[in-house]
């Protein structure tokens, strides 16, 4: 039998954390929240309890990376948050205990995130009820946070844990050296616990086929979190072979990290620029930017919090830090990308087709307060370091000639302010077919392929309508016709060519991607190790479409 065959033990799960381990099973069964109710009825013992879950949870963020420390911001903002704690306040006035008053608000809350279709809101229920927790603790008559649970005394075996739930707290208060694995059987790919796992790179499951009480303690397992199984009391014959299978994935790794660190090019020589997608600082304080040729997508559309995009200034302090941690690389800011699946309240209309309608630029070019604050706080930014404004959803050329129109009426008011100013260089995205087939029409500094939504509308196909999803592909060689012809533009014109869809991350397309001419590609972080690796591996030699060898300029 392979290791890869299903067998009578192994049982199929979801995948929230790649990655192979094995260990004993470490079983979790957690107190009930009954047994940490109180029936204290008293307001200044409630006060007490949210202060000691706020200082417990100030203690645990400042002990801990960014990543863990902004997810445990989130609980505390709610521990400040009036509309959370006056119903709570109003209830144990009118004599109902502190935990019940707690736990049917945390209730409540929950229940609301959950029937959220969106993930955001769904991975919110997750900090609820740790929250929830933390005060019940805080509330009971220990009135203290008792051991993690998921603390493990027994003996330096390495465990997989296998349980209904952990939370954040749980998770950031673990052991990672001794637990190597998790299962989880409540728990979304988007929630906290699975964005820390990968994170940490603790392989992970979720959605077991298989009811947990029906494992133990102590029995040996094979977590493999790259096909998406549990394999319980493995045959010697499975130990061996995924002994060989973990042996031959660590040298992969370390072969991984040699390419990482070093500029990426091809077998033959040829320089490739490997820059990064960044949807949030958040995402960047996991990356060293020695590893990466700068950000060549920025989304900014994650700046929009409760509806509105920040002022100026705030949009100044975030696009500073961006540039800061690139330490010089150039870095690529997308102006707002309103419009399409991404709706923001007294700006985008409720229209029947959004995706061909009031969307990417033309939305800027309506809401014109809202643009010049972006251009004003990227003009400001640039002073900082290399910073590049793409422009989405181009279609016609005059609409490049309004954007620099502002972009200049902007520059000269800020100059004459004696404000420190820096022309940013001036992009665009190459998403509409039309654009690409008039791209010489275009008068920018350089131009990003957009992939995603490229393909969406050659083919008029909805990439998440899974009716139509056997049309949304990139095999079609008008595609490629399409991103050669931009390509060629940009060579002739000495303007850089980046794709920054989701092809230039997937290594099936990399060969053709350089074959089209392009040098230049932003990728998602998680697979900037893959296509580095992958690009090491290709030999350019003989492709007539290569970029020519004494041209001056990388594209």
């Amino acid at each position: 039998m392979k290791a890869e065959d299903m067998s009578v033990n192994s049982f199929p799960a979801q995948i929230a954390s790649s990655g192979i381990v094995m260990g004993k099973a470490l079983m979790m069964n957690q107190e009930t929240l009954d047994e940490l109710l109180s029936e204290v009825s008293d307001l200044d013992h409630f006060r007490k309890a949210i202060m000691t879950s706020k200082f417990q949870l100030q203690e645990l963020a400042l002990s801990r990376g960014n990543t863990e420390a902004n997810i445990l911001k989130f609980q505390l903002s709610l521990l400040e948050d009036a509309e959370l704690i006056d119903p709570v306040i109003k209830s144990i006035s009118d004599k109902e205990t502190c935990s019940r008053a707690w736990q049917k608000r945390l209730d409540s809350m929950i229940e609301e995130f959950e029937e959220e279709s969106d993930s955001y809101f769904k991975a919110r229920a997750e900090d609820l009820k740790d929250l929830k927790q933390r005060v019940l603790k805080n509330l009971s008559k220990k009135n203290e946070i008792p051991p993690n649970p998921f603390e493990r005394s027994d003996g330096p075996e390495k465990c997989i844990v296998l349980a209904d739930e952990m939370t954040p707290s749980q998770f950031i208060e673990t052991d990672w050296n001794q637990h190597v694995g998790i299962v989880l059987n409540k728990c979304s790919h988007n929630s906290h616990v699975a964005i820390l796992a990968r994170s940490y790179g603790i392989p992970m499951l979720t959605d077991l086929e298989v009811p947990l009480s029906r494992m133990t303690s102590n029995t040996p397992l094979i977590l493999d979190g790259n096909k998406g199984r549990l394999i319980v009391d493995p045959s010697p014959q499975e130990m061996e072979e995924y002994q060989e299978i973990v042996q031959k994935f660590g040298e992969e790794k370390q072969l991984k990290e040699t390419y990482l660190k070093n500029p990426s090019q091809t077998l033959d020589g040829e320089r490739v620029l490997v820059k990064i997608n960044s949807d949030s600082q958040e995402l960047l304080n996991q990356l060293n930017p020695e590893h990466c040729d700068g950000i060549g997508l920025t989304r900014t559309e994650f700046l929009i919090q409760d509806g509105r995009l920040p002022d100026e200034e705030e949009q100044f302090q975030i696009y500073s830090q961006l540039i800061k941690w690139a330490s010089g690389k150039p870095v690529t800011i997308r102006t707002l990308d309103a419009g399409g699946d991404k709706p923001v309240e007294g700006v985008t209309m409720d229209e029947q087709n959004p995706f061909l309608g009031f969307r990417g630029v033309r939305i800027s070019l309506e809401f014109q307060n809202l643009f010049r604050s972006q251009l004003r706080a990227l003009i400001r930014a640039a002073v900082l370091g290399p910073v590049q404004v793409m422009v989405p959803m181009v279609t016609v050329a005059e609409e490049i000639d309004a954007v620099k129109k502002i972009l200049n009426e902007e520059f000269s008011k800020l100059q004459q302010k004696n404000i420190s100013t820096e022309m940013p260089k001036l992009g665009m995205m190459v998403e509409v077919p039309l654009a690409a087939l008039e791209i010489e029409t275009f008068d920018v500094d350089f131009y990003s392929i957009g992939s995603n939504d490229l393909i969406q509308y050659l083919t008029a196909t909805a990439r998440d309508n899974p009716t139509v999803s056997h049309l949304y592909h990139a095999n079609y060689p008008a595609l490629w016709d399409l991103i050669s012809r931009v390509a060629a533009h940009g060579r002739k014109t000495g303007r850089e060519v980046s794709v920054c869809g989701d092809i230039a991350s997937n290594t099936d397309y990399l060969e053709k991607l350089m074959k089209s001419g392009i040098r230049s590609i932003s990728v998602s972080p998680a697979s900037l190790a893959d296509v580095k690796t992958f690009l090491a591996s290709l030999s350019l030699n003989g492709c007539s479409d290569s970029m020519s060898s004494n041209s001056g300029e990388l594209i």
